[in-house]
């Protein structure tokens, strides 16, 4: 019984609690530090006409995996308020000024970043404040970071050196384009789609900004997509090695189902 008793204890302390945020959405999942599988993984739309702080005070008061004690806690924020700046051109004193060439900047606007140590570079970006501050009641500390930074840290650990990676991520109305040459980004944007055309159409004119040939790169795609939907079928008519990765074995090591791990890639793999 005791041993039992410490084994329950040794796997709540190594519990790691990921939450991913944005305007729509509040989703979070449980991973074992010892195992890395997940074991709790939910996610919520938010209502537009209710406050942040009602709805996140019923998630929690609900969901009892919420409520247990975390080896540690990080929050991702997700929204395209952010750019990559080389450290070379950084400084910490004028993160606002790196972002008023793509989206609209407030001076009360607050601003963060993160560091990409391996790419030598930086993520500026908006935050959301009314989040943090909710969770800083919650947890009292906690590290919070852009969802974008994972996901270009995800995808650098996956790029080669000496040739050029092209990396897809898939979400229900957007998706992220990541380039690599030679372990180094050579690009980045995340755009907003609804039809099958306006997925194929970025993808081509990064092609052509990259002036890369749909004939001989090869692009992979994560997220959620397969090769039985629209968005598959109308880019391998037009780029001729494109795959989507097989997400099989991820999926079993971490304990979660493909659906899921195609719906929650970044989150999963924070």
């Amino acid at each position: 019984m005791i041993l039992i008793h410490f084994m329950i204890m040794l796997n709540e302390t190594f519990q790691k609690l990921y939450i991913q945020v944005s305007l729509q959405n509040f989703s979070y999942c449980l991973k074992n530090q010892v195992n890395n599988q997940i074991s709790h993984l939910k996610s919520f739309q938010l209502d537009a006409y209710k406050t942040i702080e009602q709805q996140l005070d019923v998630f929690f008061d609900k969901e009892e995996a919420l409520q247990n004690g975390f080896q540690d806690v990080v929050i991702l924020h997700q929204n395209n308020l952010n750019t990559f700046v080389p450290n070379a051109l950084f400084n910490e004193q004028a993160l606002g000024s790196y972002l008023q060439y793509n989206t609209k900047v407030f001076p009360t606007d607050y601003f963060d970043f993160d560091q990409l140590p391996q790419s030598s570079m930086n993520n500026v970006y908006v935050p959301y404040v009314a989040f943090n501050n909710y969770f800083l009641d919650v947890f009292g500390s906690f590290t919070f970071k852009h969802i974008n930074t994972c996901l270009v840290q995800h995808f650098f650990s996956k790029s080669k050196a000496s040739q050029t990676d092209f990396f897809v991520h898939v979400g229900v109305n957007h998706f992220e384009i990541v380039v690599f040459n030679d372990k180094n980004l050579l690009f980045f944007n995340s755009y907003e789609y609804q039809t099958k055309e306006d997925f194929i159409y970025y993808i081509l004119f990064v092609f052509e900004q990259l002036q890369l040939n749909t004939q001989t790169q090869a692009v992979t795609l994560y997220g959620n997509i397969n090769t039985t939907s629209d968005l598959y079928q109308i880019a391998s008519q037009f780029i001729q090695n494109i795959a989507v990765a097989d997400l099989q074995t991820i999926a079993q090591t971490l304990s979660v189902t493909q659906e899921q791990l195609e719906q929650h890639y970044i989150l999963l793999h924070s």
